[in-house]
């Protein structure tokens, strides 16, 4: 239970950090591909600016690239990855105005960065980027006019041919309204400073800018499907709903209330449910009414035991209690007390034979199962008895060898006792017969020999329990014992039970 507790808790707690952990992913996703449209527009803007640039004559200008960066721009193929990492990178201040500045360094500037400007805004209106184009000192023209640039980390990398990316706070972030669109709910813009090269040198840098896409912008751009797919949820939550409901939740309260009825003592239904819903609840459900019959039966059994061995022990006991008073007479006669001693005997004798056979049928019922035994080696030997078997000289039979034993002696005392001198057994197709040439058995008596203490024999000593601790063995084997219809002596039916495939069950 502690441990379900531990789990729960763990579990508890790794949902907002999953849910944070998710948000997190999906806006870094969100930079990164902003970061590479970017990169992009900034690679098609650059190659304009070199052609423009190259097209006047003028003197080589601008830093000079590193060996590596001159290997690296002069590959066939230079793919540049998105760099920013959300949950890494530092958010910067605004883009700042920069200081202001008198004029451009080149001549050539003058002429190109305006034209480029012109396209910028043309190509913005689609692009949705704000676009800065630098001189190679990081002079150009921005919102505030002409201004340096030279002092931003990003461009400070681009002037040495590297791209430089970051991420920078938006200036309404400072001062933002309560009611703020969800358009506009991002609260920083990706910068991308791209070099411009001519002849291994930096010429001018590209500045690129654009708020990226964020959840709450992609979860209202994609407001439609999102609403299609959670009414498949709420109506496929609806729908297991229902199915754990009819399948498990209905068919368990229904086991728990009759667990509990038997549990209160109430007399037990064996009807089962009318819908289990699932076939592991079914067969437990079978098997707790099959339970609550054995149950019941247990119950039954120990009153009719508790009765039975109260009446069995009655005329015993009162039997001794009278002789012990008329032995008390001092007038008895030698002979008198002789026989009142005898019948003291007599019926303490019958009270031991009793309850030893209490203890052996309780003792049977409790011992452990097992099986096959081979049924040879159960036969038992009674003087003045011939026991052999007719059929099945090799049969495995569902029964320990000891169980064994003790079910065939028993029988074959019974045919003794009533006469028999030859018990023939036959096994085939999971049924065992025993057939005996004594007095035989009426079918008024047939129906009650397997109860407990039913004898015919009760003036020689019988006392009913022979056959009744046959079926208390043959019941933990889930095997019958029946009396069949004879023209000769008496014949017993024990048939082992088969499973569902219709094989004998070992």
């Amino acid at each position: 239970m502690a441990f379900v507790v531990a789990l729960v808790c763990v579990a508890l707690v790794s949902i907002p950090l999953a849910a944070m952990m998710t948000v997190q992913l999906t806006s870094n996703q969100f930079v990164r591909e902003t970061e590479q449209v970017l990169l992009k527009q900034a690679a098609v803007y650059a190659e304009i600016y070199r052609t423009r640039f190259q097209a006047m004559d003028g003197p080589e200008i601008g830093p000079e690239l590193a060996p590596e960066m001159q290997e690296f721009w002069a590959a066939e193929v230079r793919p540049i990855r998105a760099q920013i990492n959300v949950r890494r990178d530092r958010v910067l201040p605004p883009l700042p105005d920069g200081p202001a500045v008198g004029g451009l360094s080149d001549p050539r500037h003058e002429t190109v960065l305006p034209s480029m400007a012109d396209l910028a805004r043309s190509a913005g209106k689609s692009t949705l980027a704000g676009v800065i184009f630098l001189d190679h000192v990081g002079q150009g023209n921005g919102e505030a006019g002409l201004r340096t640039f030279a002092d931003l980390p990003e461009v400070q990398q681009a002037l040495t041919g590297r791209v430089g990316t970051t991420l920078r706070a938006r200036a309404d972030e400072f001062d933002r309204h309560p009611l703020t669109s969800i358009s506009r709910d991002t609260g920083f813009r990706v910068f991308v400073a791209y070099p411009v090269l001519a002849r291994n040198r930096v010429i001018g840098v590209v500045l690129l800018s654009r708020t990226p896409l964020n959840l709450s912008k992609f979860l209202y751009r994609e407001r439609d499907a999102l609403i299609i797919m959670a009414l498949f949820t709420l109506s496929g939550a609806a729908v297991i709903g229902w199915l754990l409901h009819r399948l498990m939740s209905r068919p368990v309260r229904g086991l728990r209330d009759e667990a509990r009825r038997v549990a209160a003592g109430d007399t037990p239904v064996s009807d089962p449910l009318t819908h289990y819903g699932m076939r592991e609840l079914a067969d437990l459900g079978e098997s707790m009414l099959s339970m609550a019959d054995t149950l019941q039966a247990r119950s039954r059994e120990i009153a009719i035991y508790t009765d039975h061995v109260t009446h069995e022990l009655k005329s015993p006991v009162t039997s001794i209690a009278g002789a012990a008073e008329l032995l008390s007479e001092p007038a008895l006669s030698p002979e008198d007390r002789a026989g009142l001693l005898d019948n003291i005997q007599t019926e303490a004798a019958r009270m031991n034979t009793l309850l030893g056979q209490l203890r052996e049928l309780s003792k049977l019922r409790q011992a452990p199962k097992s099986g096959p035994g081979l049924l040879p080696d159960m036969l038992p030997a009674v003087d003045g008895l011939e026991v052999r078997i007719a059929e099945g000289q090799d049969a495995l039979l569902p029964l320990s060898q000891e169980h064994g034993r003790v079910v065939l002696l028993h029988m074959a005392q019974n045919a003794k006792s009533h006469g028999a001198t030859e018990v023939v057994l036959s096994y085939s197709d999971s049924v065992l017969r025993v057939l005996d040439n004594g007095e035989g058995i009426s079918q008024h008596d047939a129906d009650r020999l397997t109860e407990p203490f039913f004898t015919t024999r009760r003036e020689e000593g019988g006392t009913g329990m022979g056959l009744a601790i046959i079926a208390a063995i043959l019941e933990g084997y889930r095997a019958t014992l029946k009396v069949e219809p004879s023209d000769m002596g008496a014949e017993f039916r024990i048939e082992f039970a088969k499973n569902r495939h219709g094989i004998q069950q070992y």
